[in-house]
């Protein structure tokens, strides 16, 4: 039962995270609204990441950006909130790792959400 619930969470981050990234690729004259959405959308993303991270850095002993999925996922595939598996793990390595592209560090992912939030950012201000 853990295991399909792991699946079924990671599914939804993986619906999460193509809606997120492919909100770039939709035409700004099918849904004008799109970027005030796309906006919004990362900034609860980054803000829960960075508020989930504080939350847990007691257990981690240390500060990261972390997705609460990604947590949920890791536990329930049974890496304790303390393992270094579950803080240091990062959604992004694991999918593109299932593609081949491996070896990528953690801050990767931090790296990518915050280019995300200037990109979103900038095309939010400057409407």
């Amino acid at each position: 039962m853990r295991n399909i619930l792991a699946k079924i969470i990671f599914l939804v981050h993986v619906a999460i995270v193509l809606t997120w990234w492919g909100l770039f690729f939709f035409p700004l004259s099918r849904w004008p609204e799109k970027i005030i959405f796309h906006f919004y959308l990362t900034m609860i993303i980054v803000t829960h990441q960075i508020i989930w991270g504080l939350l847990i850095t007691p257990w981690m002993g240390k500060f990261r950006i972390v997705c609460i999925l990604t947590t949920l996922t890791q536990l329930l595939r049974g890496q304790s909130l303390a393992d270094d598996k579950n803080y240091d793990h990062s959604f992004t390595r694991e999918i593109l790792g299932k593609v081949g592209i491996k070896g990528l560090p953690h801050r990767f992912s931090a790296m990518m959400a915050f280019v995300i939030l200037i990109i979103v950012s900038i095309q939010y201000f400057s409407q």
